[in-house]
C-alpha cells in the first residue's frame, strides 16, 4: 500500500495480491477492488461482518452460510482468503471456521477470478482477499482508543497504538473486545483477539517484519427460520405442526440458560419434532407466533468456540536497485468446535499449518534501438510500474520467480450425516415442551451396521459424534512443493504483456481420525488397498496482454487455465480421495477498459468475464464426480474523490451462473429437501419433511443468487468537521432451489450516518442508523454453488432498522 488512508480511489494504491509485485489497481489485468481505510472506518466494518463488502466490490454476495460469515462468495464460490500473501487455512472451504477476525486489517485487497500463479491455490474460487495487515508507524506514535455500542446489545471495543521505537525499530499493537448479543434469539459473538508487530531495518537494503495474532472467539450460528415457502416471504406466515401434549419433566439448565431439550447419553432433542402421524397438523400461523424475525433454530444448547495463533515473518533484502528477494514465513494453528442440535457436530482439537515462501524479484531493461539509459533508477519498493518515457524504444522487465513449501497436519471430526431442520417445529421456545424423537446411531445400536450411517462419539467431547465416511473426517499430513514464475514485459511505453505460471506437488497421507471403531468398514481402504498416499502435480498458468493507448486509459484481456483439488474442512485431504478430485480444471477468459479521469479523482474499473471450474456431486453415494459450473458476467466499479470533503464508491455487477449435470451422473444437483414444505402440507404421503433427493439431469442456474446487483457508500465532510454517510445496496430476484418455484423479489437496503472530528483531530463521533427504511431482507442459507442444498432448509431475515454509536479518541 503506497497511498494515504483518506484515499478511496484505485489508482492510489499498488497491490502485490495479483502478481506478487506492486501494481497499480488501474493498471492491472484483472478486476481488482481495495477495501480502504476510509471504507473500513466509515462502515464501521470492524463491528459488522463480511456480508457489509457487498457495499464495497461489485460481484460479491452470499448467503448466511449457516451463519459462519468466515468469507465472502466471489461469483457463487467462497472466496481463498490470503494473509500478506500467505493462503489462511482457518475459514477452509468458507462454512467453517468462526466469523472473520476483525482486528488485524488496514487493508482489503479482493481480486476476482481464480488465484494467481505467484499466490498458492488449492481449491476452486471464484475470486479472492488478501488481508494486508497493520503495520508499524515510522513517522511518530499514534495511537487510537474505540467504544461502539448499538442496539440489541451490540458492545466492542478496540486499542490500537503504534509508533517508532528507534531509527531502526518500530512496533504496533492493536486490541480488540467484542461481548455482544444479537438481534436474533440465542445469537452471540464474543471475541478477543490481540495483534502485535515489529518492523526492524537495521540496514537500508533490508527489513525484517514481523506480526503474530491470536484471538479467542464463542459464539452461535443463525439457523434463522425453518420450512421456507412462498408464503413465509410474501405473507410472513409459518408453517406450524401441532405440538403434542408431551411431558418430559422440568427443562435444563446449562451456563444458566434454561435449554428445553432432554439430553440424555445418545439422544439430543431440540423442537417439537413432527412426526408423519402429525403431518394432518399443520397449518400457517403467523410469523409472530413463533418469535417473528428474530426467531432463530439454534437453541442456547448450540454454539462454536474458536481460538488460533498466527506468526508471521517477512524478510525483503534489496541487494541492488534490480534484485529483490522477498521471505515470507508464516506458521498457523487453531482449534476450533461448532455443534448445534439439528444435529451438527465439527471439532478439530488443534491443526496447523507451517508455510515458506522465497522470491526472487528482478527489474531490468533490453534496450532496442538506444542505450535504454533513464537516469537514476527508482528502487523495486518504490516503483509503481510507470510508463516509459519514449528515450528510445525500450523492453522493461519484471521478474517474480520463487519456490514455496507448506506442511499441513489436519485433524477433523464431522458429524453431518443426521442433521435435519424440517422435522423441528419452531414455536415460542421459551415454555415449549419438546417430545423424544432423534437418536444418534452409535455404536451398540441396531441402524450403526448400516452403509454410511454411522455415528462414532468424538473423543473427549461429550455428547458430539463424527461420521468416519463423510469425506471432511480426516487425520492428514500434507505437503505442498510449488515453484512459480511470474513475468512482466513492458514494450515501450503502451503495451505490455503479463505471463505466469506454477507447478504444484501435492502430497499427502491420510487415514480416519482416532477413535474411528475397527468395525467401520473403510471406504478409504477399499478405493486405495495399496496405502492411502495421494501425490499428484497441479498446473496453474496465467496470460494477459496489456495496452495503455494513453494516460489515463487501460485495456486488458486475461486467460488463466489451472487444476485443483478438493479437500474436506479446513483443507484437510481425506481418506476418502480420489483421481477426481486432484484434478478438478478451471478456465478464466477476462477483459475490461480501466479509466483514470479527472487528473485521477474519478476510477472507472470495468470487468467482463467467462470463468469455468469445477465441483464435485456424489455419484453411486461414495464415488465423488465434477460437476461442470460457468459463470459468465460483468462488473462495474466507480471511484470518485474530487477533493478531502467528499468521497463516493459506486458498483455493479449481473453475474449469470449454471451448472451442467451430464454423464455419468444421471441425475441433477440433490438438496436436504427438494421441495418446498408446502408440498408436506398438501400431500404429507408423498413428501415427508427432509426427505434427501436429486433433480433430474440438465442445466442448472445458479440459486440464491441475485443475477443483478448495485450499491454505493459515500460521505460529505465539512469544513467544521461534521460529516454525513451514505451507503446502498440492492438485489434482483433470486430462486431458493432448482425447481424455481419460491423466489425472494428485489431487496434493497439503505444506511445513513453522522460523524463529527474536533477541530483538534483527537475526538471523532460517529452514529449510523442501519437499515433506515426497516426492510425486511430475506437471505438464504447459501448463494450459487456454496451450501444451496440447504436453501430449502433455512432462511434468515437480515437485521431491520437499528441504531449504532461510536466514540474514538486519536493521538
Amino acid at each position: 500500500m503506497t497511498a494515504t488512508s483518506e484515499s478511496v480511489l484505485p489508482g492510489d494504491y499498488d497491490v502485490g495480491s495479483v502478481y506478487g509485485t506492486p501494481l497499480n489497481v488501474v493498471d492491472t489485468p484483472r478486476s481488482v477492488q481495495v477495501i480502504t481505510q476510509q471504507e473500513i472506518q466509515s462502515s464501521a466494518f470492524i463491528s459488522q461482518n463480511v456480508m457489509s463488502l457487498m457495499y464495497m466490490a461489485p460481484g460479491l454476495f452470499m448467503g448466511t452460510t449457516f451463519g459462519e460469515f468466515s468469507v465472502p462468495n466471489i461469483r457463487g464460490m467462497p472466496a481463498n482468503k490470503y494473509i500478506n500473501g500467505m493462503l489462511s487455512f482457518l475459514p477452509g472451504t468458507g462454512y467453517e471456521g468462526g466469523p472473520m477476525n476483525m482486528n488485524d486489517f488496514d487493508q482489503i485487497n479482493i481480486v476476482q477470478g481464480p488465484t494467481m500463479p505467484s499466490l498458492l491455490s488449492i481449491r476452486a474460487a471464484g475470486g479472492y482477499l488478501d488481508v494486508q495487515t497493520k503495520r508499524p508507524y515510522w513517522d511518530g506514535f499514534h495511537g487510537t482508543a474505540t467504544v461502539m455500542e448499538g442496539m440489541y446489545d451490540q458492545n466492542l471495543w478496540q486499542v490500537d497504538v503504534g509508533g517508532p521505537i528507534n531509527d531502526k525499530l518500530a512496533f504496533r499493537f492493536s486490541y480488540l473486545g467484542d461481548y455482544s448479543g444479537s438481534y436474533y434469539e440465542n445469537d452471540y459473538l464474543h471475541n478477543q483477539a490481540f495483534y502485535g508487530a515489529l518492523s526492524f531495518k537495521p540496514y537500508d537494503n533490508y527489513e525484517i517484519f514481523f506480526n503474530n495474532s491470536f484471538y479467542t472467539e464463542g459464539y452461535n450460528e443463525i439457523g434463522g427460520i425453518n420450512r421456507p415457502t412462498q408464503a413465509l416471504i410474501s405473507d410472513h406466515q409459518y408453517l406450524s405442526g401441532y405440538l403434542p401434549n408431551t411431558y418430559l419433566g422440568p427443562p435444563v439448565y446449562i451456563d444458566h440458560h434454561k435449554v428445553n431439550y432432554n439430553i440424555g447419553p445418545e439422544l439430543y432433542d431440540y423442537g417439537v419434532s413432527v412426526l408423519p402421524q402429525n403431518y394432518n397438523t399443520l397449518h400457517y400461523v403467523p410469523l409472530s407466533a413463533i418469535g417473528g424475525y428474530r426467531a432463530n433454530m439454534l437453541n442456547p444448547g448450540s454454539g462454536g468456540f474458536v481460538e488460533s495463533e498466527r506468526a508471521q515473518i517477512i524478510q525483503r533484502i534489496n541487494v541492488d536497485d534490480g534484485f529483490q528477494i522477498v521471505n515470507n514465513s508464516n506458521f498457523e494453528w487453531f482449534t476450533y468446535n461448532y455443534q448445534n442440535l439439528t444435529p451438527y457436530n465439527i471439532y478439530t482439537p488443534g491443526s496447523w499449518v507451517a508455510q515458506n515462501n522465497t522470491s526472487f524479484i528482478l527489474n531490468f531493461d533490453t534496450p532496442i534501438g538506444g542505450s535504454g539509459e533513464k537516469g537514476e533508477k527508482e528502487s523495486l519498493v518504490d516503483q509503481k510500474n510507470p510508463p516509459l518515457k519514449g528515450e528510445g524504444f525500450r523492453i522493461h522487465h519484471t521478474v517474480n520467480a520463487g519456490f514455496e513449501a507448506d506442511y499441513a497436519n489436519m485433524i477433523v471430526y464431522e458429524g453431518d450425516f443426521e442433521q435435519v431442520f424440517n422435522v423441528w417445529n419452531m414455536g415460542p421456545l421459551a415454555n415449549a415442551v419438546y417430545p423424544s424423537y432423534f437418536q444418534y446411531n452409535v455404536p451398540g445400536t441396531p441402524q450403526f451396521s448400516k452403509y454410511l450411517y454411522q455415528d462414532v462419539p468424538i473423543p473427549g467431547r461429550s455428547g458430539q459424534v463424527f461420521n468416519p465416511g463423510n469425506f471432511s473426517s480426516t487425520d492428514s499430513e500434507t505437503w505442498y512443493l510449488r515453484p512459480y514464475w511470474q513475468h512482466q514485459i513492458d514494450f515501450g511505453e503502451h503495451f505490455s504483456i503479463f505471463m505466469g505460471a506454477s507447478a504444484l506437488a501435492l502430497l499427502s497421507t491420510a487415514q480416519n481420525p482416532v477413535g474411528t471403531p475397527g468395525t467401520y468398514y473403510d471406504f478409504g481402504e477399499a478405493l486405495h488397498p495399496g496405502g492411502q498416499y495421494f501425490s499428484t502435480v497441479i498446473p496453474n498458468f496465467d496470460f494477459s496482454p496489456r495496452w495503455k493507448p494513453n494516460e489515463w486509459t487501460t485495456v486488458y484481456f486475461d486467460f488463466q487455465q489451472a487444476f485443483l483439488a478438493e479437500t474436506g474442512a479446513f483443507y484437510g485431504v481425506s481418506p476418502l480421495t480420489s483421481n477426481y478430485d486432484l484434478h478438478l480444471h478451471q478456465r478464466l477468459y477476462s477483459g475490461g477498459v480501466n479509466f483514470s479521469l479527472l487528473n485521477g479523482k474519478l476510477n472507472i474499473l470495468t470487468a467482463a468475464f467467462d470463468q469455468e471450474f469445477q465441483e464435485l456431486e456424489s455419484f453411486n453415494k461414495v464415488l465423488l464426480v465434477p460437476v461442470p459450473i460457468d459463470v459468465v458476467g460483468g462488473t462495474l466499479q466507480v471511484a470518485y474523490q474530487p477533493d478531502r470533503h467528499l468521497w463516493l464508491v459506486a458498483n455493479a455487477s449481473y453475474i449469470l451462473g449454471s451448472f451442467d449435470y451430464g454423464s455419468p451422473l444421471t441425475t441433477g444437483p440433490s438438496m436436504d429437501q427438494p421441495y418446498p414444505s408446502n408440498y408436506v402440507l398438501n400431500n404429507p404421503a408423498k413428501y415427508p419433511f427432509d426427505n434427501f433427493g436429486y433433480f433430474p439431469q440438465g442445466s442448472y442456474p445458479y440459486v440464491g443468487w441475485p443475477n443483478f446487483q448495485t450499491s454505493f457508500m459515500a460521505t460529505y465532510t465539512l469544513d467544521c468537521g461534521l460529516g454525513f454517510f451514505a451507503s446502498f445496496n440492492a438485489t434482483s430476484p433470486q430462486y431458493l432451489a432448482y425447481d424455481y418455484l419460491t423466489r425472494i423479489p428485489w431487496q434493497y437496503t439503505l444506511n445513513l450516518g453522522l460523524s463529527y472530528t474536533s477541530p483538534d483531530k483527537h475526538w471523532v463521533g460517529r452514529l449510523w442508523i442501519w437499515n433506515v427504511t426497516d426492510q425486511h431482507n430475506w437471505m438464504t442459507s447459501g448463494s450459487g454453488y456454496a451450501t444451496s442444498f440447504n436453501n430449502y432448509d433455512q432462511l434468515m431475515v437480515s437485521m431491520p432498522f437499528w441504531i449504532q454509536g461510536q466514540l474514538s479518541y486519536q493521538f
